[in-house]
């Protein structure tokens, strides 16, 4: 008789990570890719120079969007 424990996966091991990210659909993958999008357009469009704010948090802002765009598009692959 074997163990539960053995034909359970942990939820580190790699199988485990492939199956997670298979079973998102892709209503899921368009939702939160555009969520992401939207965030980074946003943020790079508080970011333009005719906006009011420091030079910093214009550049922290600028930083964000594309940070968000990236993740957009990896959202979208992965």
């Amino acid at each position: 008789m074997r163990n539960e424990r053995e034909t359970v996966p942990t939820s580190t091991s790699p199988s485990t990570r492939e199956s997670l990210s298979e079973k998102d659909c892709l209503t899921c993958k368009v939702i939160g890719s555009t969520a992401f999008a939207a965030t980074g357009l946003y943020a790079l469009h508080a970011s333009r120079a005719s906006s009011p704010g420091s030079v910093i948090g214009k550049r922290i802002m600028g930083g964000l969007g594309i940070c968000f765009l990236i993740g957009s598009v990896m959202r979208w692959h992965m």
